[in-house]
Parts: structure tokens; sequence; C-alpha cells
């Protein structure tokens, strides 16, 4: 990468806001296009000459940003859906523990969010403690020689109970 010619005119931008990755980043895209630059703390100094091209890197990683932000709402929003289907399986499982079809959605939305975070409305403890009751729910209707109907009814009940505030 070249130096900033100390003679040209230069364009500044203020880029406080941004997290210390994403001006990282920014930097390996500006040397990576042979943009001259520099920086003064939060301030992004380049030649004016390259103002057009600046913009449109920091446009694509805006957009980038963006597109991440989205797919977490997606995921948020998928966790939301998650729950009210787990709610709705509880619920069954809580009436009648042994209707296949809602024990078998039940493994099916343990499979789903196994590896997935907390909503961001919720605290991941209490995350973990809607999937343990719900790995519990499992455990006692698929995890011995005979299911334990009572055990299941009484854990699905305190599942749906938990996860009533959270819908």
């Amino acid at each position: 990468m070249s130096e900033l010619n100390p003679n040209a005119s230069v364009t500044e931008w203020e880029l406080d806001e941004w997290s210390h990755e994403t001006r990282a980043e920014l930097t390996a895209m500006l040397v990576e296009a042979g943009i001259a630059h520099r920086w003064d703390d939060a301030v992004l100094i380049a030649d004016s000459a390259r103002e057009v091209d600046v913009e449109e890197i920091l446009d694509e990683i805006e957009n980038l940003e963006d597109e991440s932000d989205e797919q977490e709402d997606d995921e948020d929003q998928a966790d939301a859906k998650v729950l009210q289907q787990l709610s709705g399986v509880a619920q069954k499982i809580a009436r009648n523990p042994l209707d296949a079809k809602a024990v078998a959605s039940l493994v099916s939305i343990l499979e789903e969010i196994d590896a997935a975070s907390a909503p961001s409305d919720m605290s991941d403890s209490e995350w973990r403690q809607i999937k343990d009751l719900a790995s519990q729910v499992e455990d006692a209707l698929v995890g011995g020689d005979r299911p334990d109907e009572v055990l299941a009814m009484d854990l699905a009940g305190r599942l749906v109970a938990i996860l009533r505030p959270n819908l």
C-alpha cells in the first residue's frame, strides 16, 4: 500500500460506531484495493481522489452487516416459532403422554434447538432450563424400557408453565 500524499486533499470518515473487527475488515479491504489511507483513532482518512472507491467499500461492509443483522433477527423469529411449537407439543403430551405424533414432534424440535442459542429476549439460563425440561420429557417417554407417563405429564406441564410467559 502506498502512503498518503501529504499534499493531496483528503476525506475523513468518522467510524467510531463501528467495532474494531469491522474497522480491521475495512482496513484489509482498503489494502486489497490499493487505497492509501490512515487511521486517526476511529477516523478513516483517505485521498479524496479515491473517495468513491472508499464509499463503495463502506457500503459493501454496511450491507454485509445489515444481512448479518437480518439473519440474526430471522434466527430469533425462528426461535420464537420453535417455542410456540414446543409449547403446543408439551400441552399435547401433558394431556396424553402416549401421543406418538406429539412425541415425534418433540424429538424433532429437540434436534432443531440442540445447538440453538437463546432468543434475544430470554436469558441463557432460562433457555437451558427449557431445553433441559424438554429433554427430560423425551427421556421419560423414549429413554427407558417403558414410558413413564406420569413423569412425562408432570414435566410437560412444567415446561408449558415456563414457556407461557415467553410466547
